[in-house]
């Protein structure tokens, strides 16, 4: 399944290069495995920092990537792209954690 993800910059050396990839995952990827895979290459920053992911405008979960704590792990990802007319674009959005 081809999915494109992006990310917000969260400093100004950050935004130097987009963010943007697209991937090719399998069916079954649950929300927490997309985490998972994407902080094997370091894709989201790890700082004492929340991201939320969105799709279609939507927040789907938020990720802590100190703790990993994660909301909505077991989501499919197949299933959010297929509700509606929301496409396969997913975007990950920087919230400072206090």
């Amino acid at each position: 399944m081809k999915i494109r993800v992006d990310r917000e910059s969260i400093c100004m050396g950050d935004d130097v290069f987009s963010h943007q990839m697209d991937l090719d995952v399998p069916e079954d990827m649950t929300v927490e495995e997309f985490c998972s895979f994407l902080q094997k290459d370091r894709y989201l920053p790890r700082l004492d920092t929340e991201w939320l992911l969105r799709h279609g405008g939507k927040t789907i979960t938020s990720y802590n990537t100190e703790t990993k704590e994660l909301t909505n792990p077991n989501v499919y990802l197949k299933d959010l792209i297929h509700q509606g007319s929301r496409g396969n674009d997913f975007v990950w959005i920087y919230r400072r954690s206090y």
